[in-house]
């Protein structure tokens, strides 16, 4: 199998990284953007801010999980570092694809649900018990999502030595 050029990698590594970088970004503003909830006086406000949640999460959010995942696949396949060759990459694989599945099961539905629920009682939705269970779980969920990839971002630089054993 040919591996990438030296210009290729290097290409590569930059959408990654970026990509991890607006994955990390836009979970921490989601998390922040709940904050403005504390000030809403109409329940157009709180289904709006739902809304933008619902819109960061499915149009930047997702995109840039799906290109780090792309990306790390490409990297993996034809670069020297393999899939399984370092301990480090198998724990960046696993919560990558954990993270991705947990936010396609839950959290995204979650999302869409405080959506649903605040378009049709406004700001009743705070009051409401199945509202408050989506959006505390989403948040909870969502902060340590983010600060899992926060920890990845320096497993990948730091390189922690645990070379898997040759059989």
């Amino acid at each position: 199998m040919a591996e990438l050029t030296v210009k290729q990698k290097k290409w590569l590594k930059s959408i990654h990284v970026i990509a991890a970088g607006v994955w990390i970004t836009t979970g921490a503003v989601m998390f922040f953007i709940h904050f403005l909830g504390n000030d809403l006086s109409s329940g157009g406000q709180l289904h709006l801010l739902n809304r933008i949640i619902h819109f960061i999460d499915m149009k930047l959010l997702v995109p840039a999980a799906i290109t780090c995942l792309l990306t790390g696949w490409v990297y993996s396949q034809f670069t020297k570092w393999g899939y399984f060759k370092h301990g480090w990459l198998i724990f960046k694989w696993i919560i990558t694809v954990l993270i991705i599945v947990l936010g396609t099961l839950f959290s995204g539905p979650w999302i869409e649900e405080t959506v649903k629920i605040s378009g049709e009682l406004g700001l009743k939705a705070l009051q409401d018990a199945d509202y408050i269970w989506y959006d505390s779980n989403h948040l909870i969920m969502g902060v340590c999502m983010t600060s899992t990839l926060i920890v990845a971002v320096f497993i990948s630089v730091f390189k922690p030595k645990s070379k898997k054993p040759k059989k």
